[in-house]
């Protein structure tokens, strides 16, 4: 300190500084800082000092081994905890009882082109509202054949044969067609696999020495064809029905009038065997359970008909008397149901004990199928009223109605694809016909 004694004023004049004994110039230096020591703050050495610290940069943002409660869940009424673990907190585990969002609406599909709703509450789902199903969906399908509905797809397959047929696709939910399937044949019996995911289609056409039928595999939409060599006679292929995943059987048109093998197909390998020979046309019905085939040998004027055992491999026969055009087997093969011109007669299991329903052609049943569910019967009537009403098996007395409608169907017919050709969907939910020359008419069987 130097004092100035020349005047009255004194003053004090500072040191400078001492310089930091560590600190050399230009020299940073980094320290260890943060909530886990993980982060790093600097300072640099100028003019023999040190300046401040900066900042601290931290990458964490909690407490190694913290932990934290906190509200959760759909509505936030949960409660779960969360752990710090190397500087981040951890997924929180949450015990939440709502299932939806309160005030949300929720619209599902219900029925044919239908749907209903219902409202998250508490973050539960209230009551669905009623089906707004629409009355019976009519659609108009130019040498429509025959129908089997998709119901893991929501879809209805149609085969035709006029002017290049088509397996067409039906969509249950846009109440529009889709791309066909399959274009250029003469399509006729269909039907879809035990696992829901191929479609076996037969095909009118041929070309000598073959006949054949397509298999298109639903989740990649490709198709194969399976040929078999003709014999004398035989024409295109008529039905084709699964029995399982991986067999078939098939029969076949003639020429004329005759004789025709019924296949039994190995869908893996394209190996036929002849089980016995049929006649024109004939049409092949599978019970629900998979157990018994129903056949019936049309352009035979005795009306021949009976079952085949899947797993036995038998047959038995059985005759009406009358021309037939289909056989209806109920879901296990306890009962039977043969449309003719003079009736409709209904067999027990032994294909026996006859009753007949319809007077001879007047009004009498053109198309019959059992629910695969339950013990009902569906029959379409022609004659001077039209319907389709629904039976009991156990007492073949009538139910209820499903339509009641003039010229739902034409006059009998010996063709098994004709109108009155009827199919239920596996739930038993839904029927689905074939009237007039080109319709197909989708009912709920309000069972």
């Amino acid at each position: 300190m130097v004092l100035c004694l020349l005047g009255v004023q004194l003053t004090a004049c500072d040191a400078e500084p001492l310089p930091d004994s560590d600190c050399v110039n230009g020299t940073t230096e980094a320290s260890a800082c943060g909530l886990n020591d993980r982060g790093a703050q600097h300072r640099t050495c100028a003019a023999g000092q040190w300046s401040d610290l900066t900042p601290c940069e931290d990458p964490d943002v909690c407490v190694d081994g913290a932990e934290e409660s906190l509200a959760c869940g759909l509505n936030g009424r949960g409660t779960g905890t969360r752990t710090c673990s190397s500087g981040a907190w951890g997924e929180p585990r949450c015990e939440d009882k709502d299932k939806c969002r309160d005030w949300d609406l929720e619209t599902i599909r219900c029925g044919v082109l239908a749907t209903q709703s219902r409202e998250c509450t508490s973050g539960q789902w209230g009551p669905l509202g009623f089906c707004d199903d629409p009355a019976p969906l009519s659609l108009q399908v130019p040498g429509r054949q025959d129908l089997i509905h998709d119901a893991r797809r929501k879809r209805l397959y149609i085969t035709t044969r006029e002017g290049g047929g088509q397996v067409r696709v039906f969509s249950l939910v846009t109440g529009y067609f889709d791309a066909p399937l399959l274009t250029g044949g003469s399509f006729l019996g269909i039907d879809l696999s035990p696992d829901g995911d191929t479609l076996i289609v037969a095909d009118g056409g041929f070309s000598a020495p073959r006949n054949w039928i397509h298999l298109i595999d639903l989740k990649t939409g490709t198709s194969r064809r399976i040929e078999f060599e003709l014999e004398s006679g035989e024409g295109g292929t008529f039905m084709a029905l699964f029995t399982s995943n991986t067999e078939a059987l098939v029969s076949s048109d003639y020429n004329g009038s005759g004789w025709s093998p019924l296949r039994k197909v190995d869908l893996v390998t394209g190996a036929a065997t002849s089980l016995a020979l049929a006649a024109v046309n004939t049409m092949l019905t599978l019970s629900a359970d998979g157990s018994t085939v129903a056949y019936a040998q049309s352009n035979t004027s005795s009306g021949n008909w009976g079952r085949y055992k899947v797993g036995a491999q038998t047959f038995a026969n059985a005759m009406t008397g009358w021309f037939v055009r289909e056989a209806a087997v109920s879901r296990d093969a306890s009962q039977y149901a043969v449309p003719t011109y003079n009736g409709l007669y209904v067999f027990n299991s032994d294909l026996a004990s006859p009753t007949l329903l319809g007077t001879y052609a007047r009004q009498l049943p053109t198309g019959a199928v059992y629910s695969p569910v339950s013990d009902e019967l569906y029959l379409a009537w022609t004659g001077a009223k039209t319907s389709i009403d629904v039976y009991s098996t156990k007492t073949l007395r009538k139910l209820r109605d499903i339509e009641l409608k003039p010229g739902l169907f034409q006059d009998f017919s010996d063709h098994a694809f004709s109108g009155g050709r009827m199919r239920v969907s596996r739930d038993g939910a839904w029927l689905f016909a074939t009237t007039g020359t080109d319709g197909v008419v989708i009912y709920p069987t309000r069972r």
